[in-house]
């Protein structure tokens, strides 16, 4: 399962000394890493540094990724990592103290600038997910109160009290790590949905004898294997794009060409591939018959139902998606043999 931590460092660039946490840290000063944070990694789930020990003072939020180098260096004294169900996010903003007057709820980003209730917040209530608020000043981290922390049923009556009343320009839910996904392709499922043939060259095979005779052919063809894959995902999937998986298939698909690659939504995978192929027949004809062969190019479209698991925050959640495989390929086929 995907871990949630953050792996925090003395100096940019993910250089000096190093710590790794996976759950809350009130005090750097415990560990003796206090006010000494330069650069930073988070796998899964945000976090949230604090200038203060105990999350006081200015916070910074910092979500899945990589940063060389943080906005404040060696300011941080506790770190909080924020473990809510990040799908799906709902907050409603209040005209006027203890959630009165008019109200709006949001579910994405929003520029209050643009929005009617522009310079009006009051107070709030989060329903879901995890919202960082700004007030006009956001950006002055000294300035205590102009960047707040909204959890998942938490409410906040008076923004008077951190200075904020009527100052809100910028809401954002946090966004959530990537998520873990396996991938197992129901192969017993698989259908193939189109299939087209193209004459390439034919050859004859002659038995002149008074015996039935066996024989072998033998052919090699210089070809072109390519095999398009692409998943197609249900519209209520929970994966966003840029989430990725590996996708094991068969050594059967088609053995000239690997049988693993990478899923990344949002894009077609497509492997192309030259090489020489031997195409081998063993064939029995009877006396005095001949055969015709035809060497075939194929396009054969199949799909398959690939069941998804999903770790996400320590839940596990299964969805379907379908493997579309486009594969060119070529074949022999036999007629019926003839007396001569």
């Amino acid at each position: 399962m995907k871990p949630n931590k953050i792996i925090v460092y003395e100096k940019p660039e993910f250089k000096g000394l190093s710590r790794e946490f996976i759950s809350d840290i009130k005090d750097l000063k415990d560990i003796g890493f206090d006010d000494c944070i330069s650069s930073l990694k988070v796998i899964g789930q945000p976090w949230i540094a604090y200038e203060h020990s105990n999350f006081g003072g200015w916070l910074q939020e910092y979500e899945e990724g990589e940063y060389p180098k943080v906005d404040k260096e060696n300011r941080f004294s506790s770190l909080c990592l924020i473990t809510e169900d990040l799908a799906n996010p709902r907050i409603t903003l209040y005209e006027h103290a203890n959630f009165k007057g008019k109200s709006k709820t949001f579910t994405m980003e929003t520029n209050m600038t643009y929005d009617n209730f522009n310079n009006m917040a009051s107070s709030h209530f989060v329903d879901r997910g995890a919202w960082i608020i700004l007030g006009k000043s956001a950006w002055n981290f000294a300035q205590k109160g102009n960047r707040v922390l909204a959890r998942a049923g938490e409410s906040f009556a008076d923004y008077n009290k951190i200075g904020l009343d009527d100052k809100v320009y910028y809401i954002r839910p946090l966004k959530a790590g990537l998520p873990f996904v396996t991938a197992k392709v129901l192969w017993d499922q698989e259908k193939k949905i189109n299939e087209t043939f193209s004459s390439m060259n034919d050859f004859n095979l002659e038995n002149i004898f008074d015996s039935e005779q066996e024989f072998i052919i033998s052919r090699s063809i210089e070809h072109e294997f390519s095999t398009t894959y692409e998943i197609k995902f249900t519209n209520c999937t929970t994966l966003e794009v840029g989430a990725s998986f590996d996708l094991k298939l068969i050594a059967s698909l088609n053995a000239n060409i690997s049988n693993c690659f990478t899923v990344e939504k949002g894009k077609t995978e497509s492997v192309t591939q030259n090489d020489t192929v031997e195409i081998t027949v063993p064939i029995k004809l009877p006396p005095h018959t001949k055969m015709t062969f035809r060497m075939m190019k194929e396009e054969c479209t199949t799909i398959v139902p690939v069941e998804l698991t999903i770790e996400l925050n320590g839940k596990e959640t299964v969805e379907f998606a379908e493997l579309r495989c486009l594969k060119k390929s070529i074949t022999c086929k036999p007629n019926e043999p003839k007396k001569i």
